[in-house]
């Protein structure tokens, strides 16, 4: 049997355990409550861009350059895979070589960087609404949210919540749309995780010693409800 001493120091430890794990109870119960309330779809904004399978098809009217007089514009950087692929409605060939991608004028045969008013062009041809782009920003770094990576464009369209969509800046290739709501959602679900840099690690620390303090407190909470249940049934015994 527990001493009254030892007794009253695990109900200390639970009541400071409980009103600790307490506080991320909450923090799991209103996120949770925050993520069923909101429709996922409208998170996504998928509506906003066409779906990746509306692929664009080349007109080869336009196309004037073959294959392999394109690789010569990239010849020195060893490529080895060449596609040819509409963007923004300009044929290209997208060519992967050892020291990275490149892009190459189907019609011209040199080689295209995609500067800010080529990005406005495949920002504008992947929004499915004619929404004005209200600004427009060239990063070294794609953030976080962005779905491509490295130097990328960010498109920032007219619109509640900010809508915005990446443009790579090598490849073309866009993100899938953000706006504020995705942005509340994904801070929140970090926050759900108890991942608090990159919103995603369910394996955390965080996490680990969350789950810790909460079995602590109900074996805690259990030697305590052992304890005065036997002391009870002792008392009971003594005055019978």
């Amino acid at each position: 049997m527990i001493s009254p001493r030892l007794a009253r120091r695990i109900a200390q430890i639970h009541k400071w355990l409980g009103l600790i794990v307490f506080v991320q109870l909450v923090v799991w119960t209103s996120t949770g409550l925050f993520f069923v309330a909101v429709h996922i779809t409208d998170v996504r904004a998928d509506n906003l861009v066409h779906p990746a399978n509306h692929a664009v098809p080349v007109d080869m009217a336009q196309v004037k350059v073959t294959s392999a007089d394109a690789l010569k514009a990239v010849a020195e950087d060893r490529p080895y895979e060449v596609t040819l692929k509409a963007l923004a409605g300009l044929p290209v060939y997208e060519i992967r070589a050892e020291i990275g991608t490149f892009l190459v004028s189907a019609e011209t045969g040199e080689r295209i960087v995609i500067d800010e008013a080529f990005a406005r062009r495949i920002a504008t041809a992947a929004w499915v609404n004619p929404t004005p782009i209200r600004a427009i920003e060239e990063l070294e770094t794609a953030p976080r949210e962005s779905t491509v990576s490295g130097n990328v464009w960010a498109a920032h369209f007219e619109g509640e919540g900010d809508p915005t969509l990446y443009i790579s800046a090598v490849t073309g290739r866009t993100s899938n749309p953000r706006t504020d709501l995705w942005r509340t959602y994904d801070f929140l679900y970090g926050m759900h995780l108890m991942d608090y840099t990159e919103h995603e690690n369910f394996n955390t620390p965080w996490m680990l010693a969350a789950a810790i303090l909460a079995l602590s407190t109900v074996l805690f909470g259990v030697a305590l409800l052992v304890h005065r249940l036997t002391r009870g049934f002792l008392n009971k015994d003594k005055t019978a």
